[in-house]
């Protein structure tokens, strides 16, 4: 199942959005509590990413799972394990055709 993600966060503290050696990536973050609630290896999949510091207030995402969960706890259990300055706004699944970047209308 694809299921797609609106989260908001203050990105000073981290070194950008991308997966980086040293864990300090917004999406190191994301994927690591994901991965928690999933209890698989989950990686995402972004429109745009941000450089270090730059904060986002509408960044959509997708990934895909096996993990039968509900709605709320991609939402209210992921931010109980995300760091204060990361948010998930908003979920739903998705068709495997919906695709964050390539389906991006702006960005």
């Amino acid at each position: 199942m694809r299921i797609v993600l609106i989260l908001e966060y203050d990105g000073s503290r981290y070194c950008g959005w991308q997966s980086q050696p040293a864990g300090c990536s917004i999406q190191d973050a994301l994927e690591t509590a994901l991965s928690q609630i999933a209890k698989e290896a989950i990686r995402v999949i972004t429109a745009g990413r941000t450089d270090a510091g730059v904060h986002a207030l509408y960044q959509v995402v997708h990934f895909d799972t096996l993990a039968q969960r509900p709605i709320s706890a991609w939402i209210r259990g992921v931010n109980a394990l995300l760091p204060g300055d990361i948010a998930i706004l908003w979920a739903t699944e998705v068709s495997d055709e919906f695709h964050s970047r390539y389906s991006a209308i702006e960005r």
